[in-house]
């Protein structure tokens, strides 16, 4: 284990040495921790994703369920569409404000609309003015499934849908025993394979700062029933 922990981090290592480091998106991180903020945000190499997936789809329309301080959302943000929107949605209101610093300096908090507030409340009220062409899933796990199916039902044919953590450090493969978090994670991926694992893949990732393989999941609305 301790072999395998080392190729991925030289694998990490070498991937943070070739592509390009945002300094707007390195603050975030940094001012995360500074402020005792949980630093629980995507890898870069899932913002990377991100950011190439709304390109893909020609996002004009992004919904973001846990902001966190906005690190996930400044790559979607600028994958944006012109006249695009990434609407987001933050419970805990020191989260936003960093967020919203974040947005800011990294000269996208014209196109974003952040929600303050309980996500199911939030996603109750919302009104959509255009069709969701991607959403990504980021927020307390016991509710995935309201999330997507809400989700699921405003994003276009052709749209994504996104959701982090979906193996929880592995213990999906075996959580009969006592592990509510996992277990909630299982039963959320068995309601997809059951529903949609046709239109679905999950991509493992390493985050070697807490020595964590977790993964992502991404769904894509097919172009026509049937």
């Amino acid at each position: 284990m301790t072999e395998l922990r080392t190729i991925y981090a030289n694998v990490l290592g070498y991937i943070d040495r070739t592509l390009p480091v945002d300094p707007v998106q390195e603050w975030v991180l940094s001012e995360t921790v500074d402020r005792g903020l949980p630093p629980i945000q995507v890898t870069a190499e899932q913002g990377r994703l991100l950011h190439l997936l709304a390109q893909l789809v020609g996002a004009r329309r992004i919904l973001e369920v846990g902001t966190l301080t906005g690190y996930s959302g400044i790559w979607l943000a600028r994958a944006l569409e012109p006249e695009g929107r990434l609407i987001t949605l933050e419970q805990n209101p020191a989260h936003a404000a960093l967020a919203r610093e974040a947005f800011e300096r990294a000269g996208v908090a014209d196109r974003v609309e952040l929600h303050v507030g309980a996500a199911l409340d939030t996603l109750a009220t919302l009104t959509l003015d255009l069709p969701l062409d991607l959403a990504f899933i980021d927020a307390d796990k016991a509710n995935n499934q309201a999330y997507f199916d809400w989700a699921w039902d405003r994003v276009r044919p052709g749209g994504l849908v996104i959701v982090d953590n979906v193996l929880a450090n592995g213990r999906v493969v075996d959580c009969a025993n006592g592990d509510e978090y996992a277990r909630s994670i299982a039963a959320f991926n068995r309601y997809i394979a059951d529903n949609y694992g046709h239109l679905a893949t999950m991509l493992p990732g390493y985050k070697l700062d807490e020595d964590n393989l977790d993964g992502t999941l991404i769904v894509r609305k097919p172009l026509a029933e049937g």
